[in-house]
């Protein structure tokens, strides 16, 4: 299988440079098992779930939870083909590794042909190990306990939580973080590295999308374990890298259950735990499934041992194994790229009618050789998901020196953004310097998502047909835990006083109040959703407005996991 992992020489991780040794794992650690060093975890009381959140994670309640013990860091490639080595392990089915464009978007069966020892983001046998089932990950835990004479097991869902925020209150282990520029130095995640690289190979863009963080953990994909700060237990990895297999069952919501809907040889679906680098970091409160019976392994789900009560387990194969981590890790941060800074305060002075003086702050980075100039393609580009090159052109580079230079704006109207370049790296795109007329909507009439004047964390999204008479809508993903309000913008001129009835196309993953409308404070209606109502001819919505300029408001806040689209509202004179 080709490695796509890094296809940039800057970002090139050899496997043989971190591990430093010959890949006879038995010889390297004088046995042929690694003991993972493990955390005492004291006992303690756990709330678990939300108040809230979504109805899979709904409500709250209390868990006593005994002392035991957690590994510091998931089971790594190199700890898992001991085993395999050992037992002639052979996957019982291969593992979805594929990335493009649509992110990790769903393949055929035939398509799936990596395995845990061989996928796009293996680099490292310090890396986590996936690709493997629950049933495998068993199978592990149970070969080490034959070994070491030390019952492994996985952890519980509710050690998980527990162990996971480490009896602090916050929204997360290390703070609450509103603004997440904290989360890179605790996991890795959906960050602006993350951006980068999957950008350049795949086209694949968190804009417009699931967003990505405010920092820079270093890693576009699965990393080393143990390359951030640990939470208040001393464990690490607990949130980012990849998913991890608990040792419990699942059902949706927090309710009690028998004993044998509780058995773990019976139960339908078995608990997840932890996110991946694909996503912003989560609270606690989330909650994963995977199918205990039948499911494709990942590349995206690993595993962590835990084991009952306290104690020491201080075996040779756990001070090797921490020592040869410890050289990766450092091979890793002193010699993994990082990325320059975007230029920042971007500004355009109108020099004729189509030419602008176009000036940048420069960044303060020696590296810095050159600036890439990148005009839109598309009047709406500043506000259109994905990756920024499908909507823009380069049209100029100056040096390091350059900060100001005259564009061409010949439509009349559009966007500049500007890279900086480093070596062989770029930086993300700066913030767009905008040209845009602004659109005053004559009612009644049709409001087009390009006639917003103003977006509110959203973006919208181009069609993909061709002569679509309706090429632009507004799309919003939405997770369970974060009630952020999403706002779109328009100025109307109603040419009378008078009611109007409002339809509209779009869709939503759920039922009940989709959105509210507002003229300044007065709310005109709560418009609502309802999969087997066509609320393009509906005519079930009613609004009244006067006569003359308003700026209307659509205001979404979506409880739970919500994809929802809006492509036109329609405000027609109700008769």
């Amino acid at each position: 299988m080709k490695k796509t992992f890094y296809n940039f020489s800057k970002f090139a991780l050899a496997v043989s440079c971190v591990l430093g040794v010959s890949l006879n794992v038995k010889n390297a650690y004088g046995q042929d098992y690694i003991a993972p060093p493990m955390v005492n975890i004291p006992a303690g009381q756990l709330t678990a779930g939300t108040n809230h959140g979504p109805d899979y994670a709904t409500p709250t309640y209390s868990v006593e939870v005994s002392k035991f013990r957690m590994a510091k860091y998931s089971v790594t490639v190199a700890e898992f083909r001991l085993f395999a080595q050992a037992t002639g392990f052979k996957p019982t089915a291969k593992c979805k590794d594929h990335i493009d464009e649509r992110w990790l978007s769903p393949t055929k069966d035939e398509e799936n042909t990596a395995s845990w020892d061989n996928h796009r983001f293996l680099e490292s046998e310090y890396q986590p190990v996936t690709c493997i089932t629950w049933q495998e990950a068993n199978a592990y835990a149970d070969w080490l306990s034959k070994k070491t004479g030390y019952n492994y097991r996985l952890p519980t869902e509710h050690e998980w939580d527990y162990a996971l925020s480490a009896n602090t209150t916050s929204r997360y282990f290390w703070g609450d973080d509103p603004k997440l520029t904290q989360a890179c130095k605790y996991g890795n995640f959906a960050d602006q590295t993350g951006e980068f690289v999957p950008s350049e190979q795949y086209g694949a863009s968190y804009v417009g999308f699931l967003g990505y963080l405010n920092c820079d953990d270093g890693e576009a994909y699965i990393s080393i374990v143990g390359l951030y700060r640990p939470n208040p237990f001393g464990l690490y990895d607990m949130l980012g890298n990849v998913h991890h297999f608990n040792g419990s069952c699942y059902y949706d919501g927090h309710l009690a259950r028998t004993e044998q809907e509780m058995d773990i040889e019976q139960c339908e679906y078995i608990a997840q735990s932890g996110n991946m680098w694909h996503a912003k970091p989560v609270t606690a409160a989330e909650r994963g499934s995977y199918p205990r019976i039948g499911a494709k392994p990942l590349s995206t789900m690993g595993f962590r041992l835990a084991m009952d009560g306290h104690g020491d387990v201080d075996l040779a194969s756990t001070t090797q194994f921490e020592e040869k981590l410890s050289l990766a890790q450092k091979e890793r941060i002193e010699t993994r790229p990082k990325l320059p800074k975007a230029p920042a305060n971007l500004q355009l002075i109108k020099q004729t009618k189509t030419s602008y003086r176009l000036s940048w702050q420069p960044v303060a980075d020696s590296r810095i050789a050159h600036y890439q100039i990148y005009r839109s393609t598309d009047a709406n580009a500043h506000r259109l998901g994905r990756y920024y090159k499908k909507y823009y052109e380069l049209i100029d580079t100056v040096d390091a020196k350059t900060n100001q230079l005259t564009v061409a704006l010949p439509q009349g109207e559009g966007s500049f953004r500007i890279v900086s370049v480093a070596d062989e790296l770029t930086s993300l795109p700066s913030d767009a310097a905008v040209v845009k007329k602004e659109s005053v909507v004559s009612i009644p009439n049709e409001l087009r998502m390009e006639h917003a004047t103003k977006l509110e964390n959203l973006y919208i999204n181009k069609s993909r047909q061709e002569n679509d008479p309706y090429p632009y809508y507004l799309i919003k993903y939405d997770n369970g835990f974060s009630q952020q309000a999403a706002i779109a913008r328009f100025k109307i001129n109603a040419k009378k006083s008078g009611w109007y009835t409002l339809n509209y196309k779009g869709r939503s993953s759920q039922e009940g109040p989709f959105f509210t409308l507002w003229s300044g404070n007065k709310q005109l209606e709560t418009v609502s959703y309802n999969k087997d109502i066509d609320d393009k001819t509906s005519n079930r919505h009613k609004v009244y407005l006067d006569k003359g300029y308003h700026e209307l408001e659509l205001n979404f806040v979506r409880p739970g996991w919500d994809i929802w689209t809006v492509t036109w509202l329609n405000l027609s004179e109700s008769k």
